[in-house]
């Protein structure tokens, strides 16, 4: 039987996991198709924003504009 401290320890390797693979996926791109990477793979705005090294309201801001373009659809960030 998986006790909290196990629940706990599998959510922060996730979290690790996660970190890992959206670095990899946006590295060596340019900060536009960073966060529309991140934005598409259902990151919000807090997560994109600490991953590509700016504000989330620059990340709002971004995401705003790639939905306007149709770029990106509708959705939480």
């Amino acid at each position: 039987m998986v006790n909290q401290n196990d629940d706990r320890k599998i959510e922060s390797e996730l979290r690790i996991v996660r970190r890992l693979l959206a670095l990899s996926l946006i590295d060596g791109k340019k900060q536009r198709e960073q966060i529309k990477l991140l934005a598409t793979a259902g990151m919000d705005r807090h997560e994109i924003a600490e991953l590509v090294g700016t504000t989330a309201g620059t990340v709002s801001v971004e995401i705003s504009n790639l939905r306007k373009q149709g770029v990106l659809r509708g959705g939480r960030t």
